[in-house]
């Protein structure tokens, strides 16, 4: 841990994703005050559906971080001791002693255009890992592939490793399509969410409740197929869902919301 991290002192985290999510409960834990700002109208809204930014949110607040929604940072000024004021867009002024970004990242394919190659957020690959020359291969987190009918740049360990593995089988001859399985996770205080498959293109969510106020599961679906879900302190119904979209099949919503009902069985 970073020598900023010290009890009392007080820390910005600029951007309410899952990194700056994980970051905020690493600083309260070691007893910072923490604020964290995010510009959109609320955290996570990029990546889950606002029943997880709800769920989120109240975890957080429960560990005394303070939460600023749809609002940005306007600037960052040294006072000259040391400390740092932060303007935000609405007027307010924080005054903090470190700051932390976790905005996101942009796909660094700067060799790729230079070599030619067709990109658009990323280095465009087929099923197979070729880029647009067919000399050239890649893989991870700077692809934009094929997935679903889409696509896609998926940033994920496990698809990194996945993704290389087959390229570098298809760069022997191999010939073979890659599939992906994404899948996710994030530890924050004692939860730990784990997420399978993309929620793109959801058009509505099913919550599971379980015993205890921090296990539920959010199943997203786009119609009657379900494409995604998020399983917080819930591993049995994440390991369900996860093999069910793998698969390619999708329970009625109504068994997945009756807590009585046993997932197990649809597999």
């Amino acid at each position: 841990m970073g020598p900023e991290f010290v009890a009392g002192r007080r820390v910005l985290i600029v951007g309410g994703g899952y990194i700056g999510l994980e970051a905020a409960a690493v600083a309260a834990k070691l007893g910072l005050s923490v604020t964290l700002l995010e510009a959109a109208p609320r955290i996570l809204q990029r990546v889950a559906a606002p029943e997880t930014s709800d769920f989120f949110r109240a975890l957080h607040g429960e560990n005394g971080v303070a939460i600023i929604e749809g609002t940005g940072l306007a600037s960052l000024r040294g006072t000259g001791d040391g400390a740092i004021t932060a303007d935000l867009a609405d007027g307010r002024v924080l005054n903090v002693d470190f700051v932390i970004a976790g905005i996101g990242v942009a796909a660094n394919d700067r060799l790729a255009r230079e070599a030619g190659l067709a990109c658009e957020g990323g280095i465009i690959v087929d099923a197979r890992g070729q880029s647009s020359d067919p000399a050239i291969w890649a893989a991870g987190d700077c692809t934009v592939l094929p997935y679903r009918g889409a696509m896609i740049r998926l940033e994920s360990v496990q698809n990194a490793i996945d993704q290389a593995e087959a390229v570098a089988a298809n760069m022997l001859g191999a010939e073979a399509d890659y599939h992906p399985k994404p899948w996710f996770w994030s530890d924050q205080y004692a939860l730990k969410l784990q997420i399978a498959g993309l929620n793109t293109g959801f058009d509505r969510v099913v919550v599971r409740k379980a015993e205890g106020a921090t296990t539920c599961s959010h199943w997203y679906f786009k119609g009657e197929t379900l494409l995604a879900v998020d399983a917080m302190n819930d591993p049995r119904n994440y390991m369900i869902g996860k093999r069910l979209i793998e698969a390619g099949r999708s329970p009625e919503a109504a068994v997945i919301a009756d807590p009585a009902s046993d997932l197990k069985a649809l597999l």
